[in-house]
């Protein structure tokens, strides 16, 4: 596993925000990532649900 950096954890500063390259995940977040993000496959770590293997972009 990879550690991945988050300040509030809780999904709403986006410090944990990465890119999935693939892989699915379930997210519940708190306004810390916008539509448009997630449309172009971003996630944030601290308030996502590995559901699948996952591969981030580094």
């Amino acid at each position: 596993g990879v550690r991945i950096p988050a300040a509030c954890e809780f999904g709403l500063c986006g410090t944990c925000k990465v890119k999935k390259v693939s892989g699915s995940v379930e997210m519940s977040h708190n306004g810390g990532i916008l539509d448009h993000e997630i449309d172009d496959g971003f996630i944030l770590a601290c308030c996502s649900k590995p559901l699948s293997a996952l591969e981030i972009e580094a």
